[in-house]
């Protein structure tokens, strides 16, 4: 009885094992970091920051201040401890994000309270205003006006400001693709990429219905391609745009290309030199025969070949064309796209195509031997035959038409050229610099030793240190592109030699002889002229390819990769960096 009366006195007069308020302090500062490590996972998105870095390091500074808190035997020093680490943390990665954003969108500052005062604390922000920059015509030609509903009219204005930074940049094709975290945004500007900061996802997603909307596609569509037109205009400038949405598990991405000038192109816009010109004239003007159009993924190859075709008389000729993806529209021409679900192959429509006995046939593409022996066929017999086909050099793609046949004979019975190209930049007018480049570099290149050069100009910036941008270039130093081209005409001597030699080294040997190819020799006459730079001739026409017509002997070189910036062929790196500034 006496021990038990002891224990009993033991027991404490209270029956609360945890006090109240010490729990409600703690669960309120947990409370907040959760919070805080749920915006730091959605804010490392939103500023295109370390996102998994981030969260294991906001995690695990709670994860060790809740043991330090739980832990030490004060309530009063672990809850204070809990507090500063995590704090400390909170303020190391707000100056991080702020040092990655813009001024509005900094947060704890005095920008940020301002903001706060402006829009109330629980964000009931004001109406974003909405302008028309960019006036917009649907793929059924109506206006699109201004959305009355709050979405569409979030969704109008994430349209505007994309279109109209983008064409204010003279993006050629514009690259949305909502297939992660956040909206990957890309401009090709002049063939260049250009990559613009992330959006959040759910406005990259909106920007992507806003267009599938005005483009007339399926909405419900997300993964098939679907392609459309749309028109876009600032100011007097008018452009069409041709829209294609493709899709994935992981999202949709959306592709726009603006149609400039491009789109009326003959063969005089393109860049051949004068004799050239008159040798691509002499070609066209033949009843019968085939020419290959050749050049490296995104160098052109489609503006060229359309271009040649518009050369054609279109009203007294009749033109036609099969393709597999419609990239232009050619005006007075017969465009057909080769559709695998009608059931027939590409070559039986292409007989078709033959049989119905048009004066031009045009194919940007062949992918098989039985159609290239069809239209071998056909230039052979009365028809004039452009084929696209993708190479780096003349050699190459006569290289490829020979292989493609399986017969010498047949592959150059028809054969009236063959051509290949590069895009180079233009220099700016308003802001290219003249300098003077080294006398030996010029000696190499069989180039002027007194003659100046131009080049983009080095960046300036005013007394603040503010870049100053040309307003003409918007700071890339170029404005548009040109080509630079090697035409070789295979006339009945070049055909023999073709169709006797034993190795593609004779060919190119009796071509050099002739001085008809050398894409480096070409692009030189730009530079020389002031229409490009060296700097760009290098980047644009590659060592690898361009060397290779100049040692016909020696085994094919593999392909080269793009070069860097200080890199090139051996005269033309010295060329970029000699010479007087």
């Amino acid at each position: 009885m006496t021990l038990y009366l002891d224990l009993l006195a033991q027991v404490p007069d209270s029956y609360m094992y945890i006090n109240p308020f010490k729990l409600f302090g703690f669960v309120v500062v947990f409370v907040g970091w959760a919070y805080f490590a749920g915006w730091v996972d959605k804010d490392t998105i939103a500023v295109n920051t370390f996102r998994t870095t981030w969260n294991l390091i906001v995690l695990g500074a709670g994860v060790l201040a809740a043991a330090l808190a739980l832990f030490v035997p004060m309530f009063l020093v672990g809850f204070c401890v809990f507090i500063v680490i995590n704090l400390t943390v909170m303020i190391i990665y707000i100056i991080h994000r702020n040092g990655l954003v813009q001024e509005q969108d900094t947060v704890l500052t005095a920008a940020h309270f301002k903001r706060m005062k402006d829009e109330g604390v629980f964000g009931k922000k004001k109406p974003k205003e909405v302008k028309e920059r960019i006036r917009l015509t649907t793929a059924d030609k109506k206006v699109v006006p201004i959305p009355e509903e709050e979405e569409e009219r979030e969704q109008y204005r994430l349209t505007q400001d994309l279109l109209f930074d983008a064409l204010w940049h003279r993006a050629q094709i514009i690259e949305v693709s909502a297939t992660g975290q956040a909206t990957k945004t890309v401009y090709i500007v002049d063939g260049m990429p250009i990559e613009r900061d992330p959006l959040p996802r759910a406005e990259g997603e909106a920007i992507i219905q806003f267009v599938k909307q005005m483009a007339c596609l399926d909405m419900e569509e997300h993964r098939k391609p679907q392609t459309s037109e749309i028109m876009a205009a600032m100011g007097d400038k008018k452009q069409k745009v041709s829209v294609r949405t493709d899709g994935s598990t992981a999202g949709e991405k959306l592709t726009l290309r603006v149609i400039g000038p491009e789109a009326n192109f003959k063969a005089p816009d393109l860049g051949f030199t004068d004799k050239q010109l008159e040798a691509v004239n002499k070609a066209r003007e033949e009843l019968n025969g085939l020419i290959l159009v050749s050049g490296p993924a995104r160098s052109g190859l489609s503006t060229t070949i359309f271009s040649l075709t518009r050369t054609h008389d279109r009203f007294l000729q009749n033109v036609q064309t099969i393709e597999f993806v419609r990239e232009m529209p050619l005006d007075n021409v017969t465009q057909k796209v080769f559709d695998p679900t009608e059931g027939k192959t590409f070559t039986e429509q292409l007989l078709r195509l033959v049989r119905a006995d048009p004066d031009v046939i045009v194919l940007p593409e062949l992918r098989d031997r039985e159609a290239a022996l069809v239209a071998a066929q056909a230039a052979a017999n009365k028809q004039k035959v452009y084929v696209g086909m993708v190479a780096n050099d003349v050699f190459e793609a006569l290289r490829k038409w020979i292989s493609l046949l399986g017969d010498k004979v047949a592959a150059t019975k028809a054969l009236l050229a063959i051509c290949n190209q590069r895009l180079v930049r233009i220099l700016c007018n308003e802001c290219k610099q003249a300098y003077k480049p080294d006398a030996a570099m010029m000696k190499k290149l069989n180039l002027p030793a007194d003659k100046f050069l131009y080049r983009a100009p080095e960046p300036q910036f005013d007394k603040r240190g503010n870049p100053i941008v040309c307003q003409a270039c918007q700071g890339t130093g170029y404005v548009g592109r040109t080509g630079v081209f090697e035409w070789l005409t295979v006339d009945d001597a070049m055909r023999k030699v073709l169709q006797t030699s034993k190795s593609m080294a004779d060919i190119q040997n009796y071509a050099l002889k002739q001085g008809n190819v050398g894409l480096q020799n070409q692009a030189l006459e730009k530079v020389l002229d002031g229409t490009t730079s060296i700097q760009e001739v290098v980047r644009a026409v590659r060592a690898g390819a361009g060397s290779r017509a100049a040692k016909p002997a020696a085994t094919r070189a593999k392909p080269a990769g793009r070069p860097k910036p200080q890199a090139g062929a051996g005269p033309a790196r010295k060329a970029a960096g000699g010479g007087a500034k």
